[in-house]
Protein backbone atom coordinates (compact mmCIF):
# COMPACT_ATOMS: atom_id res chain seq x y z
CA UNK A 1 0.00 0.00 0.00
CA UNK A 2 3.24 2.21 0.58
CA UNK A 3 4.41 1.34 -2.54
CA UNK A 4 1.11 2.20 -4.42
CA UNK A 5 1.23 5.64 -2.45
CA UNK A 6 4.81 6.82 -3.34
CA UNK A 7 4.08 5.67 -6.97
CA UNK A 8 0.72 7.37 -7.17
CA UNK A 9 2.80 10.60 -5.64
CA UNK A 10 5.30 10.64 -8.04
CA UNK A 11 3.12 10.19 -11.33
CA UNK A 12 0.93 13.12 -9.82
CA UNK A 13 4.24 15.19 -9.23
CA UNK A 14 5.41 14.49 -12.95
CA UNK A 15 2.70 15.32 -14.45
CA UNK A 16 2.32 18.31 -12.53
CA UNK A 17 5.91 19.24 -13.04
CA UNK A 18 5.28 17.71 -17.20
CA UNK A 19 1.56 20.26 -17.13
CA UNK A 20 3.81 23.14 -15.83
CA UNK A 21 6.21 22.64 -18.83
CA UNK A 22 4.21 23.01 -21.22
CA UNK A 23 2.43 25.64 -20.25
CA UNK A 24 5.51 27.55 -20.11
CA UNK A 25 5.98 26.60 -23.42
CA UNK A 26 2.88 27.41 -24.93
CA UNK A 27 2.74 30.99 -23.56
CA UNK A 28 6.25 31.34 -24.35
CA UNK A 29 7.87 33.23 -21.42
CA UNK A 30 11.28 31.79 -20.05
CA UNK A 31 12.29 34.07 -17.16
CA UNK A 32 16.00 32.88 -18.23
CA UNK A 33 15.51 34.61 -21.32
CA UNK A 34 13.79 37.72 -20.20
CA UNK A 35 16.50 41.65 -19.42
CA UNK A 36 16.86 42.76 -16.02
CA UNK A 37 17.63 46.19 -16.66
CA UNK A 38 19.57 47.51 -12.97
CA UNK A 39 21.06 43.76 -12.44
CA UNK A 40 24.42 43.29 -12.82
CA UNK A 41 24.40 39.88 -15.68
CA UNK A 42 27.84 38.74 -14.56
CA UNK A 43 26.71 38.32 -11.12
CA UNK A 44 23.36 36.61 -11.86
CA UNK A 45 23.04 32.50 -11.14
CA UNK A 46 22.09 30.66 -13.90
CA UNK A 47 20.77 27.43 -13.64
CA UNK A 48 23.37 24.80 -14.74
CA UNK A 49 22.36 23.03 -18.18
CA UNK A 50 24.03 19.52 -18.84
CA UNK A 51 25.47 18.11 -21.81
CA UNK A 52 23.31 14.84 -21.19
CA UNK A 53 19.29 15.56 -20.91
CA UNK A 54 19.15 12.27 -18.73
CA UNK A 55 21.55 13.84 -16.16
CA UNK A 56 19.64 16.83 -15.55
CA UNK A 57 16.78 14.93 -14.95
CA UNK A 58 18.60 13.13 -12.41
CA UNK A 59 20.33 16.05 -10.75
CA UNK A 60 16.83 17.75 -10.56
CA UNK A 61 15.67 14.75 -8.25
CA UNK A 62 18.86 15.00 -6.59
CA UNK A 63 17.53 18.73 -5.85
CA UNK A 64 14.67 17.97 -4.73
CA UNK A 65 16.15 15.19 -2.37
CA UNK A 66 18.75 18.32 -0.70
CA UNK A 67 15.30 20.72 -0.51
CA UNK A 68 13.29 17.79 1.61
CA UNK A 69 16.51 17.22 3.68
CA UNK A 70 17.00 21.07 4.62
CA UNK A 71 12.95 21.26 5.02
CA UNK A 72 13.72 18.00 7.19
CA UNK A 73 11.12 16.25 5.61
CA UNK A 74 11.54 12.82 5.17
CA UNK A 75 8.91 11.42 3.71
CA UNK A 76 9.35 14.04 0.69
CA UNK A 77 12.92 12.39 0.96
CA UNK A 78 11.89 8.87 0.02
CA UNK A 79 10.12 10.17 -2.92
CA UNK A 80 12.85 12.10 -4.49
CA UNK A 81 15.12 9.09 -4.10
CA UNK A 82 13.21 6.70 -5.44
CA UNK A 83 12.54 9.44 -8.80
CA UNK A 84 16.05 9.30 -8.42
CA UNK A 85 17.04 6.25 -8.54
CA UNK A 86 14.42 5.55 -11.52
CA UNK A 87 16.03 8.40 -13.65
CA UNK A 88 19.58 6.96 -12.71
CA UNK A 89 18.97 4.03 -14.69
CA UNK A 90 19.12 6.33 -17.84
CA UNK A 91 22.58 7.79 -16.77
CA UNK A 92 25.60 6.17 -18.31
CA UNK A 93 28.17 5.25 -15.37
CA UNK A 94 25.50 5.54 -12.27
CA UNK A 95 26.34 2.35 -10.74
CA UNK A 96 27.61 4.06 -7.52
CA UNK A 97 25.34 6.90 -7.32
CA UNK A 98 22.54 4.29 -8.07
CA UNK A 99 24.17 2.34 -4.86
CA UNK A 100 24.35 5.36 -2.81
CA UNK A 101 20.48 6.34 -3.44
CA UNK A 102 19.27 3.04 -2.20
CA UNK A 103 20.72 3.88 0.80
CA UNK A 104 18.45 7.05 1.13
CA UNK A 105 14.94 4.92 -0.17
CA UNK A 106 16.05 1.90 2.62
CA UNK A 107 16.76 4.27 5.64
CA UNK A 108 14.09 4.23 8.61
CA UNK A 109 14.46 7.68 9.54
CA UNK A 110 15.47 11.18 8.41
CA UNK A 111 19.17 10.73 10.32
CA UNK A 112 20.04 7.72 8.78
CA UNK A 113 18.53 9.71 5.44
CA UNK A 114 21.42 12.89 6.05
CA UNK A 115 23.78 10.01 6.50
CA UNK A 116 23.16 8.24 2.86
CA UNK A 117 22.52 11.49 1.40
CA UNK A 118 26.57 12.24 1.98
CA UNK A 119 27.90 9.21 0.13
CA UNK A 120 24.94 10.32 -3.01
CA UNK A 121 26.20 13.46 -2.90
CA UNK A 122 29.82 12.79 -3.46
CA UNK A 123 28.62 10.10 -6.15
CA UNK A 124 26.55 12.90 -7.55
CA UNK A 125 29.73 15.04 -8.26
CA UNK A 126 31.39 12.54 -10.23
CA UNK A 127 29.05 12.22 -12.29
CA UNK A 128 28.21 15.91 -13.07
CA UNK A 129 31.56 17.75 -13.02
CA UNK A 130 33.08 17.94 -16.77
CA UNK A 131 29.08 17.39 -18.05
CA UNK A 132 27.87 20.87 -17.88
CA UNK A 133 27.34 22.54 -20.97
CA UNK A 134 26.70 25.92 -19.18
CA UNK A 135 26.09 27.38 -15.26
CA UNK A 136 27.79 25.96 -12.14
CA UNK A 137 27.36 23.76 -9.30
CA UNK A 138 28.45 24.86 -6.11
CA UNK A 139 30.08 22.13 -3.97
CA UNK A 140 29.46 23.09 -0.59
CA UNK A 141 31.11 21.59 3.07
CA UNK A 142 30.09 21.69 6.22
CA UNK A 143 33.02 20.95 9.03
CA UNK A 144 30.21 19.79 11.61
CA UNK A 145 28.42 17.32 9.60
CA UNK A 146 28.59 13.63 10.44
CA UNK A 147 31.60 14.02 12.79
CA UNK A 148 34.31 15.22 10.59
CA UNK A 149 32.34 17.37 7.76
CA UNK A 150 29.94 16.56 4.27
CA UNK A 151 29.68 17.93 1.41
CA UNK A 152 26.76 18.60 -0.40
CA UNK A 153 25.82 20.29 -4.12
CA UNK A 154 23.94 22.94 -5.00
CA UNK A 155 23.07 25.02 -7.91
CA UNK A 156 22.43 28.04 -5.58
CA UNK A 157 25.40 30.16 -4.13
CA UNK A 158 23.32 30.76 -0.92
CA UNK A 159 24.14 27.93 1.13
CA UNK A 160 21.20 25.79 3.01
CA UNK A 161 22.44 22.67 4.79
CA UNK A 162 20.88 19.67 4.61
CA UNK A 163 22.69 17.90 7.28
CA UNK A 164 20.84 20.17 10.02
CA UNK A 165 17.97 21.38 8.61
CA UNK A 166 16.78 24.71 10.59
CA UNK A 167 18.70 24.24 13.28
CA UNK A 168 22.10 24.83 11.52
CA UNK A 169 20.78 26.20 8.03
CA UNK A 170 23.76 28.54 7.05
CA UNK A 171 26.32 26.05 8.20
CA UNK A 172 29.06 25.25 5.83
CA UNK A 173 30.77 27.11 3.31
CA UNK A 174 31.29 26.80 -0.56
CA UNK A 175 34.11 24.16 -0.70
CA UNK A 176 34.29 24.03 -5.27
CA UNK A 177 32.60 25.26 -7.71
CA UNK A 178 31.95 23.05 -10.85
CA UNK A 179 31.59 24.28 -14.50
Amino acid sequence: MKNLKMSVAAMLLMAVSLGFSQETAKMGHDHNKMEMSGVNMDERQMPPEFNDDNLAKAYSHYEHIKIALVHSNSEDVKLAATMLSNSLKSVEGSDAASKAVKGIENAADLKSQRIAFSDLSDEMAVLVEGNLKSGMIYKDFCPMALDGGANWLSSEKEIQNPYFGNKMLKCGSIKEVLN
